[in-house]
């Protein structure tokens, strides 16, 4: 099978699994763990897209949390709230500096994540700290499970 086939057919049962571990036992948001795997292909897969995408996911919720207290602890409202996640994203951008943070996207895609599981859903930052980190190792588990079941091209003499 080539190589694409692998991969979604090890994308389909581990997400298959993933779902069911996450509805089920676990009471994690699946959907956060979905957008880090994503995340984790975006970032270019392998060992680099792991570490990019679970710093980076991990940096978002960082700077939504310290976006929220901000505007709590300023008396919230509309206003406070809007300056405070501008100082957050601006934050976002600048860490992208640093190697393992350079992939801007992962951090918006955990703040965003982390706000809704939190604030719209009624969830724990722990849960989505644990979905997300969940969703980028299964991004490459997937991924080697597609190279270990991929055909390999026959070598001339063979």
């Amino acid at each position: 099978m080539d190589v694409l086939v692998a991969l979604a057919v090890s994308i389909g049962i581990l997400i298959a699994a993933w779902t069911y571990v996450a509805l089920g036992p676990a009471a994690l948001p699946v959907w956060a763990g979905i957008v880090a795997w994503g995340c984790f292909f975006a970032a270019g897969g392998k060992t680099t897209g792991l570490t990019k995408t679970i710093a980076s996911n991990l940096s978002g919720v960082l700077w939504a949390y310290l976006a929220l207290l901000a505007a709590n602890s300023f008396g919230g409202g509309v206003p406070v709230l809007s300056v405070c996640v501008g100082v957050a994203a601006l934050f976002m951008v600048l860490q992208s500096k640093i190697a393992v943070l350079s992939f801007i996207p992962g951090a918006f895609l955990g703040a965003a994540t982390a706000v809704s599981v939190v604030v719209g859903a009624n969830g724990t930052w722990t849960r989505t700290i644990v979905a997300l980190v969940a969703g980028a190792v299964l991004g490459y588990l997937s991924e080697a499970l597609a190279g270990a079941i991929a055909r390999k091209p026959r070598r001339a003499g063979v």
